[in-house]
């Protein structure tokens, strides 16, 4: 069985490699490609689209499910756009993956509770996103690298991104009830970008017929949002990985293969 997995947003498959090395190890094929303006200039990544970050990673599905099965994985935008083939697969549009693993990945970029509203910035993002497009942001601080290494575009934030990923959600969150594939979500509880809410809205919405939610717990008050590579997380979240990714192999098998 293959796997592909999608990385997050400004990042690159560096975020995904302590997944593809377990799950190679296991003896799964990992696929781990960069969307596209990822891994370039800058120039290119502003220039990137949501469009085609979804294009992309169907395309690749679609390649890959042409010789086997496909697990289809992602972190944060990587987890969005495997939301979205997989609903693309129920629509018929695509055949279907052999199971779906989700890392940190938000369907709310702002949510009321009682009280209080999480995310509040985001109410005024299309505005932001029109007036300045892309904001210059200091490095992450030494603690943070040390916690949880990332690379990727790490001193331009795409506003123009964020608006675009978040017109994207409503029909995201509409069409969970087609996911109807085994699903495994991963989330650190200390994740203050993607809030384990999310978590159980996905559990609760989809209609999976195995579902498995895994809330993990790390001490450092940095890296929240990289449960891939954060260093209190990342062997037992590729150790997840690899238990799903078995789990959804065996019950492929006992299945006849359908291109």
């Amino acid at each position: 069985m293959q796997c592909l997995l999608l990385h997050g947003l400004g990042g690159s498959p560096f975020e995904m490699r302590p997944l593809a090395e377990a799950l190679t190890a296991a003896g799964f094929a990992a696929h781990a490609p960069a969307l596209p303006g990822h891994g370039g200039t800058e120039e290119a990544y502003l220039a990137s689209s949501f469009a085609r970050w979804r294009d992309f990673a169907r395309a690749e599905y679609a390649r890959l499910r042409e010789t086997g099965p496909v697990l289809l994985a992602g972190y944060s935008l990587g987890g969005i756009l495997a939301l979205d083939a997989a609903q693309a697969a129920a629509r018929g549009e695509l055949p279907p993956p052999a199971g779906l693993l989700t890392l940190a990945t938000p369907l709310f970029f702002h949510k009321y509770f009682p009280f209080f509203t999480a995310g509040w910035r985001f109410f005024l993002l299309p505005l932001h996103a029109w007036l300045r497009p892309a904001l210059r942001v200091p490095s992450r601080d030494p603690a943070s690298r040390a916690a949880a290494p990332w690379q990727g575009h790490e001193n331009i934030c795409c506003l123009r991104h964020f608006a675009e990923v978040e017109r994207a959600l409503p029909a995201i969150r509409r069409d969970l009830p087609l996911i109807r594939v085994p699903l495994c979500i991963v989330q650190l509880r200390s994740d203050t970008s993607c809030r384990p809410y999310n978590a159980f809205y996905l559990a609760r919405r989809c209609s999976a017929p195995v579902t498995h939610l895994h809330l993990l717990r790390v001490r450092s008050p940095h890296g929240g949002h990289l449960p891939t590579t954060h260093a209190e997380s990342r062997e037992k979240v590729a150790a997840l990985a690899v238990s799903f990714a078995q789990e959804v192999h065996e019950a492929t098998k006992a299945c006849k293969f359908t291109p």
